[in-house]
């Protein structure tokens, strides 16, 4: 039944118990006429011997055989009579008419009154006595009133055969009649339950298949609302709905095209500033060198470096320094054509475009908006900022294969114009490479040989509980490059190199091996140890980093509760997808997540979303001057109200003097480092020394 469309399960509904109930009355009824006839047939039999018993009694009594023999060839002419018999009172046949089927012993048989003598499929016979009758002169000649009447006398018999077979030919009539009127009653009762279950299920159907037309995703499927009732409330209502949902859907299909256009947009866009990222800028810079290839025309690229940012994101924190960029933005805008094209690459660095334009006007160019950021002061509270720019100029032609060729060398540009004493330009084709190249291959020789011959040296950064101190002693490892002859290259600068030549990824892997090292050593003499370890943007980036922590945890079998790995912001803002599935694999394995550099840029308090840190460290912007800056200490306030509400912890980077101290942990910052806690060493040695010989 669960099959069956509504249209069906009214047909069934109408249809069983109309047809069952006419067949039980037809039935009935046939069954009935079917007995009336076989009675009738009996009553006319009775009838017709009755009538033939007196009817026969005079020629009996006077012997006229010949009136008999007519009075049964009459009876036989009769419908339905079969054959007629009349016998004497001896059982002696007299007149016979008919083929007759009774036997010799029925035929004698007496009797007193009509009744039914036998009876088979093809026929029936009935007798009845043939009885003297008794005259008015009889009387005279009767005994006394006392005396008892005399019964009349028998003087013969006579008997009736009836043909069945006319009876059961009405009889297959009325069957056949009754089967005929039930299959007419069924036929029309049918077509009413048909022209019903249409009309009742025709609108259903409709609303099914306008349901199903809205569920494949035509909104504009509607019913025709001609039903009344119910069926009419319902229609009504649906058309209502699908209404509703049309304009939900188009609002929201508008919300979501707004949304991607606005999504597509940041994509593009430095969400600071408004001008091209640097993707977006790459991407056009391919677009413009496949033309030149194809024999365009050629085009020159600025990279420009602001040369005292700086100075001003340090003395007045991260809202001056965001501002700057925005200014300085509008400034060059300014100066540039429709068709050129102004970028952000990140931090203070900016590049531009200059389509159709090399040689001479390029270099014009250039020195023009190297003037503009020369001349440019900018006021922020009572401080002004005599702000510069160095400017690497690089002309794109023919001979440049890829966009890594000009980025070089507009970069190495860029960087000669700041060593030169900044605030110039500086010109460099692409086809000189092979000299940074060659930087490039010493830079990867130093860093491999360094790590080679143990000259990388591990440092610890010790961190104090401001909040809660505890006996867990917190570090985060740094490392140095000694090499002989040559000042110490910080991790910081170190990383910048490494991660240009891919060897970024084997430093953090020194620092993972001796920071597991240390808390399985740790963990031998049950000390409480937390490292915090850093990784350089290769590192996140990379699947292999995992596997290979994975493996170093495994292979010492310790958990990773004590150990969290720290990126900056910049590598969680560049490499978004990969960063939010290193951080779901760390986890995974019990590990911390860290965010340095935190509070430096408007998208900060994004980043506790995507990743959810444990740790973050603040950025020095938000530290350097809270004694004289209300708005510094205002913001940090803020900034560490909102991660203690998400349980993150937070971490004062470079605190050298105890008044900041007091002051952070007057602010409730939960962590500090730097030479007011502790000057960096060694790590063995501090280790050995603060963590394994402590009480």
């Amino acid at each position: 039944m669960s099959h069956l469309t509504l249209r069906h399960r009214l047909l069934l509904l109408t249809l069983l118990p109309s047809t069952l109930i006419a067949i039980v009355l037809v039935g009935y009824f046939t069954y009935s006429g079917i007995h009336t006839l076989e009675g009738e047939l009996r009553a006319k039999g009775m009838a017709t011997v009755r009538y033939l018993a007196p009817v026969s009694e005079y020629g009996i009594i006077a012997g006229q055989l010949e009136s008999l023999h007519g009075l049964a060839q009459a009876t036989v002419q009769e419908s339905g009579v079969k054959a007629a018999v009349i016998v004497n009172q001896k059982g002696r046949t007299i007149a016979v008419s008919g083929r007759v089927s009774l036997g010799a012993e029925e035929l004698r048989r007496t009797m007193t009154e009509p009744m039914q003598v036998g009876e088979n499929e093809h026929w029936i016979a009935f007798a009845a006595p043939v009885k003297r009758s008794v005259n008015e002169s009889d009387v005279l000649f009767e005994p006394g009133a006392d005396s008892k009447p005399v019964s009349p006398e028998i003087i013969g018999y006579v008997f009736v055969e009836f043909d069945k077979t006319e009876l059961a030919n009405r009889q297959r009539q009325l069957l056949l009649r009754g089967l005929m009127i039930v299959l007419s009653g069924l036929l029309i009762l049918a077509a009413l339950a048909i022209a019903m279950a249409d009309n009742l299920a025709r609108p259903v159907m409709r609303l099914v298949q306008a349901i199903n037309g809205m569920s494949s995703g035509r909104l504009d499927t509607r019913v025709p609302a001609t039903s009344s009732g119910e069926i009419g409330i319902l229609e009504n209502g649906f058309n209502e709905m699908a209404t509703h949902i049309e304009e939900v859907h188009f609002s929201m299909q508008s919300r979501i095209e707004e949304a991607t256009a606005q999504l597509a947009f940041q994509a593009r866009h430095d969400a600071l500033t408004g001008l091209l990222n640097r993707r977006e800028f790459e991407h056009r810079l391919e677009k413009a060198l496949a033309g030149v290839q194809a024999g365009g025309e050629e085009f020159s690229v600025l990279f420009l470096d602001l040369d005292r940012f700086k100075q001003v994101n340090d003395n007045c924190g991260y809202l001056a320094g965001d501002e700057l960029l925005r200014q300085m933005a509008l400034l060059f805008q300014g100066r540039l054509r429709e068709e050129d094209t102004l970028a952000r690459l990140g931090g203070d660095e900016f590049s531009v475009m200059l389509a159709n334009c090399s040689g001479p006007r390029a270099n014009q160019v250039a020195e023009d908006i190297c003037g503009l950021a020369a001349a440019y002061r900018f006021i922020w509270q009572d401080k002004v900022f005599a702000i510069g720019a160095s400017v690497g100029l690089t002309t794109v032609n023919r001979k440049v294969r890829n966009i890594n060729e000009i980025l070089a060398a507009g970069d190495a540009a860029c960087h000669r114009a700041k060593e030169s004493g900044r605030n110039r330009v500086c010109e460099q084709e692409a086809q000189l490479i092979p000299d940074r190249r060659q930087e490039t291959a010493n830079w990867a020789s130093r860093i491999a040989s360094a790590l080679a011959d143990d000259r990388l040296l591990v440092e610890a950064m010790p961190l104090r509980a401001l909040q809660h101190p505890s006996g867990n002693h917190l570090v985060e490892l740094t490392a140095r490059l000694n090499e002989p002859g040559q000042p110490p290259v910080t991790l910081s600068a170190l990383s910048d190199a490494a991660e240009r030549y891919d060897l970024a990824p084997a430093i953090d892997q020194r620092l993972i091996e001796t920071a597991i090292a240390a808390l399985s050593r740790a963990k031998s003499q049950q000390k409480l140890l937390h490292c915090l370890v850093p990784l350089s943007r290769a590192s996140v980036g990379n699947h292999e980093t995992v596997e290979f922590i994975t493996r170093s945890l495994s292979s010492r079998n310790l958990p990773g509760n004590r150990l969290c790995f720290i990126f900056s912001e910049d590598t969680l803002t560049l490499l978004t997808s990969h960063a939010m599935e290193f951080s779901r694999q760390i986890r995974a394995l019990g590990c911390q997540i860290g965010l340095d550099d935190f509070g430096g840029g408007l998208s900060s308090f994004t980043h506790l979303r995507s990743i959810t840190p444990s740790y973050v460290k603040l950025s020095r912007s938000l530290t350097r001057e809270l004694g004289g800056n209300r708005a510094s200490t205002a913001l940090l306030r803020a900034v560490q109200e909102i991660t203690a509400d998400q349980n993150i912890h937070t971490i004062a980077d470079g605190v050298d003097d105890l008044d900041t101290l007091e002051q952070l942990r007057s602010l409730g910052i939960d962590f500090a480092e730097g030479k007011a806690i502790a000057p960096s060493e060694p790590f063995d040695v501090w280790l050995e020394g603060a963590v394994m010989r402590s009480a």
